[in-house]
């Protein structure tokens, strides 16, 4: 695992010096060794690392045996033996003991971006090839490893987080109104787009090329829903076979490893797969004082079950509230999720006896987990009625109370939308202000608005998929594409790493990822029962109460706190004159909304984060700059 950057610049020699800044500003990504390499007059490469793999052999940048690839990356490529393996037969010399950066840059020389498509593993890679003067990136399938790339003065920069490109003084901050619309709106700007108009994201599956030309970006892999009859006894055979054989190849790493346990289907899940190849597993679980969201009791109970050294760590409602206001030091770009912060504290606990922990996300995504899923399947029996019918229904239903928490609930505000596709009504029902985001806009962003906020995210959504035959395929292939790539990974990753942490998700693995994109919906939710397949897996293996334990996850009292202890926090930073001063939102509906939720008169809790959240980004990235660190 490592940070890693660099610049390309075609005009005059980029600097050595502002790359070393930059790897400086993500030190926390790889604490162990750094390294630079300038190349060719046009390209300066380097990184941070955290070692994990070949700990003497590993470092970066490094060269293939004729000295025209070099390589950085960050992450890591589980089946970079059996590569190896391949390539010394092709006539490769490797000179490390087992470094999977060797396999890239040989792999590279053999198969040129056909490598990509060939890597089973997390990571984000650099190469520069000296013959064409090309800086090649590409990222992983899902998009666990970020990387961004930023136009600057006649060249191109390139990190892993965009706190290294606030240090290049070409770089233009200015922001984009369309992705500060989509951060209010899906509480995520939507990739390739950052809230900063001159930095974009390279896409999950995606692999770009930077030469005098410009910048380019294609897909090496998309999601495709190839659908196959299959028995539910075959899948669950292949399911299990799948899931063995990533935890194993997840669990390789030359220092200690360890588990996130929740105590939830999926940890506990990964967690029995350790204990197959393992006689010694640790995990790791965060507890809270207050009991609502507090999961440690189910997670001794898993741990207790599979045999493993548990690790628990207690924390009051004072300690996530003290690093609440501190969350922009974690997301240099705004992302308006708050269980970022016990993520962190997770991490910051494992990394005391852990370098590497094995987590259990992609698997709701994936296998039909949310309870989203259930209302979706009862509005899209809706959906076959004609749509005069389903119109005069969504009228009546937006008439409804809105509180209601139920099956029922949530069935009701997807039916509200009866006259949108299932993947719409997903993507404003997960945000915090969904369709009214535009209206909280400062006027001078919204004038620049040309087309609904849904309008793009379903593009890149129907891009990044194939063969969806139906709501199920849709409304997975969305879930993947934006909540879990703009959200779930952004956060891990972030979070994580802040505390110097490598983070792996076994559910990921793009063998398993493929396979369930073929298994038909009914197996995974079943009549009403979600994650059926995982369910019946697990039915004998884990204790009962904790296969059929609602899904809890960190459901922070924030209506409640921003009555209480955040109220202040809440008044400060969303103070009008400031709100001015940023331009990205209203700040008279923001101050109306703020005293009709400090008056009692409505619950703005998830609204006021999302707000408070992006002003202190603003005040911390833009107002006084990253030169402050």
């Amino acid at each position: 695992m490592c940070g890693i950057a660099g610049l390309v610049s075609f005009e005059a020699p980029p600097s050595k010096r502002l790359v070393k800044a930059m790897t400086d500003a993500i030190a926390h990504r790889g604490p162990d060794d750094e390294g630079f390499a300038e190349i060719d007059r046009a390209c300066v490469l380097g990184m941070r690392r955290l070692s994990i793999i070949d700990l003497v052999g590993g470092h970066q940048p490094m060269w293939d045996e004729r000295r025209r690839h070099c390589v950085i990356f960050n992450g890591e490529i589980y089946n970079h033996a059996e590569l190896r393996d391949r390539l010394v037969g092709l006539g490769h010399t490797f000179v490390t003991d087992h470094s999977d950066t060797e396999t890239l840059v040989h792999g590279y020389e053999a198969w040129g971006a056909d490598l990509f498509s060939k890597l089973d593993g997390m990571f984000a890679v650099a190469i520069w090839d000296s013959e064409r003067r090309e800086l090649v990136v590409a990222r992983d399938r899902a998009g666990e490893k970020p990387l961004y790339v930023a136009e600057v003065g006649g060249g191109f920069a390139i990190a892993s987080e965009v706190k290294a490109l606030l240090l290049h003084p070409g770089l233009d901050r200015r922001i984009d109104p369309i992705a500060v619309e989509q951060y209010l709106a899906f509480d995520y700007a939507v990739g390739p787009r950052t809230i900063l108009a001159n930095v974009r994201k390279l896409r999950a599956g995606h692999v770009g090329t930077i030469s005098r030309a410009g910048f380019t970006s294609a897909p090496y892999w998309t999601l495709r829903f190839d659908r196959q009859p299959i028995a539910e006894g075959d899948a669950l055979a292949r399911l299990d076979e799948l899931l063995d054989r990533s935890v194993r190849m997840r669990m390789l790493a030359d220092v200690p490893i360890g588990l996130f346990l929740s105590g939830g289907l999926d940890s506990t899940t990964v967690g029995y797969y350790m204990r197959r190849h393992s006689s010694r597993v640790q995990a790791f679980t965060i507890g809270f004082e207050e009991r609502d969201f507090d999961e440690s009791g189910h997670a001794t109970m898993a741990a207790n079950h599979l045999g493993l050294e548990h690790h628990v760590e207690i924390l009051s409602e004072s300690r996530v509230l003290d690093l609440l206001p501190r969350v922009t030091e974690i997301l240099d770009e705004p992302m308006a999720d708050p269980s970022v912060i016990p993520t962190h504290l997770l991490s910051a606990f494992t990394r005391r006896a852990a370098t590497v922990a094995l987590g259990g996300d992609g698997s709701d995504e994936l296998l039909m987990g949310y309870r989203t899923y259930q209302a979706l399947k009862v509005a899209g029996w809706l959906d076959a009625l004609p749509y005069g019918v389903r119109s005069i229904l969504a009228r009546s239903a937006r008439r409804l109370p809105d509180r209601a928490r139920s099956l029922y609930g949530k069935s009701r505000r997807f039916a509200a939308g009866l006259d949108v596709p299932a993947e719409v009504r997903l993507l404003t029902r997960l945000g915090s202000f969904g369709r009214t985001a535009r209206a909280f806009l400062a006027s001078g962003l919204r004038g620049e608005l040309h087309e609904p906020v849904n309008a793009e995210p379903l593009r890149e959504i129907e891009a990044s998929a194939t063969g969806a035959r139906d709501w199920a395929d849709r409304t997975i292939g969305a879930y993947v594409r934006a909540y879990l790539q703009e959200d779930i990974l952004v956060k891990v990753d972030r979070a994580s790493m802040a505390a110097s942490l490598e983070v792996r998700a076994p559910f990921l693995a793009p063998e398993l990822i493929e396979f369930l994109a073929t298994v038909p919906p009914s197996l995974k939710l079943a009549g009403m029962e979600r994650k059926h397949l995982l369910r019946r897996l697990m039915r004998g293996r884990i204790p009962d109460a904790l296969i059929d334990r609602p899904k809890q996850g960190f459901g922070a009292p924030l209506d409640a706190w921003f009555r209480g202890p955040l109220a202040s926090l809440a008044r400060e930073t969303l103070d009008a004159r400031s709100l001015a001063s940023s331009g990205l939102v209203d700040p008279t509906r923001v101050n109306a909304l703020l005293d009709e939720h400090l008056g009692g008169r409505a619950d703005h809790g998830n609204r006021l984060w999302s707000l408070v959240a992006l002003q202190l980004w603003h005040d911390r990235w833009i107002r006084s700059g990253p030169a402050e660190s």
